[in-house]
C-alpha cells in the first residue's frame, strides 16, 4: 500500500534482528513489524471507542501514519523481540484493522520510538492526557502508577499541568476497591458516589457499606451517612462553636473529605466535641449568674418543645441618656455612609466587580456588620430587668443553629409562674407560645419588624376610622385591663427615631415618603406656640381632627423586635390592626440586597429562591461569591412577593378572656 512503501515486508520468525533503529532526541526511533506489536499493560488508558477505529484506519491509509507509535521492549508469551504499544493503542487496533482485511501485511514495518521500560507509563499519560479524553478511572490509575513508582505531587502536577489538589483527589479514586473503578467504566456509579466511597481508604468498608444500602439506597448522601454515622460535621452547631483549632489541639482525629473544600471536615470524636461545648458554655453561664438569675442552667439543645415548658418575662428598656442616644446617632450616620461608600462603587461598575472592587466591599460591608452589633448591643444595654423578676425566673445558655451561643434569658418555670405574675403585679398574657429558636439574627430581625411597623403606621395615615379604633380600644382597656399588650403606645411616645435607626434603607422606602409627607404636611399646618395649638385645635372640623389623630397614633405604633415566634404579645396583637388595614406587606417591602438578602447567609438565600420559585432555580446559587448570589437571588425573587417569616401574615388571636380564665383553672389544678 502506498502509506507502507517506504517499509519492507519480513519473513520468517526472527524479526528482532531486522529491526531498523534511527537516532533520536528522546528515545530511539525504529521500525517494527506489526505482528511483533502489542497493547502494552503499561498504557494508561484501559477504555477506547471501538467504532472510532474504522474511520482511523482509513485515514491512516490515505495519509500514511503521522505519529510513531510509542513502545517498550517486552516479553509476550515467552516470546522475545516483542514491543509493547504503551502510546498509540488505538493507531495499533486501526493497523491490525487494515492487516485483518487485507490492506497491508501483517509484518509491515511500522515506525515506532523505543523508550526504556522504567519511563512507560510515563510516555503513556503524556501521550494519551494529549489525545481523545482518557476515562477518569484510567487518569487515575496512571497516576498511581507514577506514585508507584516513586514520582512526588508536586512533580506529576506541574508534569501534566493540574493542581496538586486535582492529583490527590485522582488517587484518592484510584485507591478504591477495584469493583468500583469496574463499575464506573461501565456507566453503573456516579462519580458523586465515588467520591463519597473514598471518605474511607478501607477497602472492605467500602464494599460493606454499598451491599448494605441496596440499589435504591445508594445515592451519595446515603454513603456518606453511612461512612461518617459516628462523626460530626464541621457545620454542626456543636462543631462550630468549639472550632477545629481548639477540637484538634485537645487530641480530636479528623477525617478532611479532598472533595468537599467548604464543608468536608469531620470529627471523628463527637464525645469530645460535646464535652468541650459543655466547657465553653458553663464558663459562659457563671457569668450570666452573677445578674442574680434564680436558676441558669446550660443546654446544648434548647428545641421548640424544650422552649414550651416555660413562659417568658420581659425586660422594660430605660430611656437612653443624653451620651448614650448621641452615640447611637452617630452609629447611625456612619452606618448611613458606609452604605453611600458601597452605592458609590456599584455605580462605577457597569458590570461585575473587579478583585479590587469587590475587596473594597467586602471591607466595607466587614464594618457595617461591626457597628450594627454594636448598635444592636447599646439597645441591649438599655434593658431593665426587675429584682421581682431576677427572683422568679431564669436563664438558658445554649446555642443557636449557626454555633453562635443564644442566652434566652426571662424564663419562668411553670412552679414560678404564680410568684412572678404576683411579685411584678401582672397576668400573664393568654395565648403564650413557646419561644422557638431563633430563624434569624437579632439585628436583621428588629429591621424586618421596624419595615413592619412602619408599613402599618403609613397605613394608617390613610385610614383614620382604624386609627381612631385601635386608640380607643387601648384606651377603654388600659382601665380594666392594664396587662393586656397592645402596639399602640397611648402616651404617644414617637417610634421614628427608632424605625429610622434600625430599617436598613428605610429612607428610600414607600412607607418613609408616605409618613414624611403627611408630617411635613400638617407641621406647615399647626402653629407651634400650646396655646395658637389649642385654639387651632378647636377650630378644626372632625374630619381633619380625624385624619390628625391617625397621624399620631401612626407615629406611635411600634412592634419592632428580636422575637417573631410568637412570645412577643405586642407583636402578635397587632395582628388585629393589621386585618383591620388589610395590610399586604409585599406593597411596602421587598427582599432586596439592603433589605435582607446581604444580612442573611447564602443557604437563607437558596431557601428562599426554593421558596418562591423552586430548588432548580435556587441552584446555581451555591457555586456564587456572596455579591453574585445577593444579585441572583435578587432578581429571581422580584415580583414573586416571597416573605420570611418575620413578615408574613400573622393569626389574630380571638376570645383572649375565654382563654385567660382557661389559664387560671389550669394553674388552679396545677396548685
Amino acid at each position: 500500500m502506498q502509506a507502507f512503501e517506504v517499509l519492507s515486508s519480513l519473513g520468517g520468525v526472527e524479526v528482532a534482528a531486522d529491526v531498523r533503529t534511527f537516532s533520536a532526541v528522546e528515545g530511539v526511533e525504529i521500525a517494527v513489524p506489526l505482528n511483533c506489536l502489542f497493547l502494552s499493560p503499561f498504557n494508561v488508558r484501559k477504555m477506547r471507542n471501538a467504532h472510532s477505529i474504522p474511520e482511523l484506519a482509513e485515514q491512516i491509509d490515505a495519509e500514511t501514519l503521522l505519529n510513531r507509535l510509542g513502545v517498550v521492549a517486552e516479553e509476550a508469551n515467552g516470546a522475545t523481540g516483542r514491543y509493547g504499544v504503551v502510546a498509540g493503542g488505538r493507531r495499533l487496533a486501526a493497523l491490525q484493522y487494515l492487516a485483518e482485511n487485507g490492506r497491508i501485511a501483517l509484518d509491515a514495518l511500522i515506525p515506532c520510538k523505543s523508550f526504556d521500560s522504567a519511563r512507560a507509563v510515563g510516555v503513556s499519560l503524556t501521550e494519551n492526557a494529549g489525545q481523545e479524553a482518557m476515562h477518569p478511572a484510567d487518569m487515575a490509575e496512571a497516576f498511581k502508577a507514577l506514585v508507584d513508582e516513586g514520582k512526588t505531587l508536586a512533580q506529576i502536577a506541574g508534569r501534566f499541568g493540574v493542581s496538586e489538589l486535582t492529583v490527590e483527589r485522582r488517587l484518592k479514586i484510584a485507591n478504591l476497591a477495584p469493583k468500583f473503578l469496574d463499575l464506573y467504566r461501565a456507566g453503573e456509579i456516579e462519580p458523586k458516589q465515588l467520591q463519597a466511597l473514598a471518605l474511607t481508604n478501607d477497602h472492605a468498608k467500602q464494599v460493606a457499606v454499598w451491599d448494605s444500602l441496596g440499589s435504591h439506597r445508594r445515592s451519595a448522601y446515603h454513603l456518606q451517612q453511612a461512612l461518617t454515622e459516628s462523626e460530626m460535621q464541621i457545620t454542626s452547631p456543636l462543631a462550630r462553636f468549639v472550632g477545629l483549632a481548639a477540637y484538634e489541639q485537645a487530641g480530636g482525629a479528623v477525617r478532611r473529605d479532598l472533595f468537599d473544600d467548604a464543608n468536608g471536615v469531620y470529627l471523628q470524636d463527637a464525645q469530645l466535641v460535646q464535652k468541650l461545648a459543655e466547657e465553653s458554655l458553663e464558663k459562659t453561664a457563671e457569668q450570666v449568674r452573677a445578674a442574680g438569675w434564680k436558676w441558669v442552667e446550660v443546654r446544648q439543645d434548647f428545641g421548640y418543645q424544650e422552649r414550651g415548658r416555660f413562659t417568658r418575662s420581659y425586660p422594660s428598656t430605660a430611656k437612653p441618656t443624653a451620651g448614650e442616644r448621641e452615640g447611637m446617632e452617630e452609629i447611625s450616620s456612619l452606618l448611613q455612609g458606609l452604605a453611600a461608600e458601597i452605592r458609590a462603587i456599584e455605580g462605577k461598575s457597569d458590570q461585575e466587580f473587579t478583585d479590587e472592587e469587590q475587596a473594597q466591599v467586602d471591607a466595607l460591608e466587614e464594618q457595617i456588620d461591626e457597628l450594627r452589633e454594636l448598635h444592636a448591643a447599646m439597645h441591649d444595654a438599655l434593658r431593665v430587668w426587675t429584682p421581682e423578676q431576677l427572683a422568679n425566673s431564669g436563664v438558658v445558655v445554649t446555642l443557636e443553629h449557626d454555633g453562635e451561643i443564644e442566652i434566652v434569658e426571662g424564663l419562668v418555670r411553670a412552679e414560678d409562674r404564680k410568684a412572678e405574675a404576683a411579685a411584678t403585679g401582672r397576668r400573664e398574657a393568654p395565648g403564650s407560645a413557646p419561644a422557638a429558636k431563633a430563624e434569624f439574627s437579632k439585628q436583621l430581625t428588629r429591621s424586618m419588624t421596624a419595615h413592619r411597623t412602619a408599613a402599618v403606621a403609613a397605613a394608617l395615615t390613610d385610614n383614620p376610622h382604624v386609627a381612631l379604633v385601635a386608640l380607643l380600644h387601648r384606651l377603654i382597656l388600659a382601665e380594666t385591663k392594664s396587662w393586656y399588650p397592645s402596639p399602640v403606645r397611648v402616651s404617644l411616645t414617637s417610634s421614628t427615631s427608632r424605625v429610622r435607626e434600625l430599617a436598613d434603607e428605610f429612607d428610600s422606602s414607600m412607607a418613609a415618603q408616605t409618613l414624611d409627607s403627611a408630617q411635613t404636611m400638617w407641621g406647615v399646618r399647626l402653629p407651634g406656640e400650646p396655646a395658637a395649638l389649642f385654639r387651632h385645635l378647636m377650630n378644626m372640623d372632625m374630619q381633619s381632627l380625624n385624619e390628625l389623630l391617625a397621624l399620631q397614633v401612626a407615629r406611635s405604633y411600634d412592634v419592632i423586635t428580636e422575637d417573631v415566634s410568637g412570645n412577643s404579645q405586642r407583636f402578635a396583637a397587632g395582628a388585629a390592626v393589621e386585618a383591620a388595614l388589610g395590610l399586604k406587606m409585599t406593597d411596602w417591602w421587598a427582599p432586596d440586597a439592603g433589605r435582607y438578602l446581604s444580612h442573611v447567609s447564602k443557604a437563607k438565600m437558596m431557601e428562599a429562591v426554593t421558596e418562591a420559585c423552586g430548588a432548580e432555580d435556587a441552584r446555581p446559587l451555591e457555586k456564587m461569591k456572596k455579591a453574585e448570589a445577593v444579585a441572583a437571588a435578587a432578581a429571581k425573587l422580584e415580583g414573586t412577593g416571597w416573605l420570611p417569616a418575620a413578615l408574613r401574615a400573622q393569626k389574630v388571636v380571638e376570645d383572649i378572656e375565654e382563654e385567660d380564665d382557661d389559664q387560671d383553672d389550669d394553674a388552679s389544678t396545677e396548685e
